[in-house]
């Protein structure tokens, strides 16, 4: 229940930052776009730690932390495909398009040839359709969740060292 509600918050920030940038046109912005790797990242650890700290009473082994990350990064990335599928068929079905323009002009600037682009945008174009963004967007918040949780794992873990010893 802790790792289904901290993926709807999480999810939920996120995709209002996204909103944010998106309606102030910050949204091609790469330094503003890693803060929501920064509410990733605190959401998991808040997560686990609440777990930790309310159900296991302050102990937690590496293995339940990481499960409890990763978790968390399967219910916020099903809710962000959600989201994906709906921002790109509602809200800004005009954004592959941009995208693609982008890349194009991305690929000029690197000075391929003519051919060369036409190649590349043709290559690009397979994988320009709502179903595979929405397709990526859970893989992606998946993977980069599931990789966040084996690394704050460590860093929550607390063992209960007095198992085992004689009582005072």
């Amino acid at each position: 229940m802790v790792c289904l509600g901290y993926g709807v918050i999480i999810a939920l920030a996120i995709i209002v930052l996204s909103l944010i940038l998106f309606l102030i046109d910050l949204d091609q912005n790469k330094p503003l776009q890693f803060l929501s790797y920064a509410i990733l990242l605190a959401g998991i650890i808040l997560a686990q730690l609440n777990y930790r700290n309310k159900y296991q009473l302050g102990y937690i082994e590496y293995g339940k932390a990481f499960m409890v990350g990763m978790l968390t990064s399967l219910f916020l990335a099903l809710i962000m495909g959600i989201y994906t599928y709906i921002f790109f068929k509602y809200i800004n079905p005009g954004a592959m398009e941009e995208i693609m323009v982008l890349q194009e002009q991305k690929m000029m600037d690197m000075g391929m040839s003519d051919m060369e682009i036409e190649q590349g945008l043709a290559v690009a174009e397979k994988f320009q359709s709502v179903g595979m963004y929405t397709f990526f967007a859970v893989l992606g918040n998946f993977l980069i969740g599931t990789v966040i949780s084996l690394i704050t794992a460590i860093f929550i873990k607390k063992e209960d060292t007095s198992w085992g010893q004689p009582a005072e």
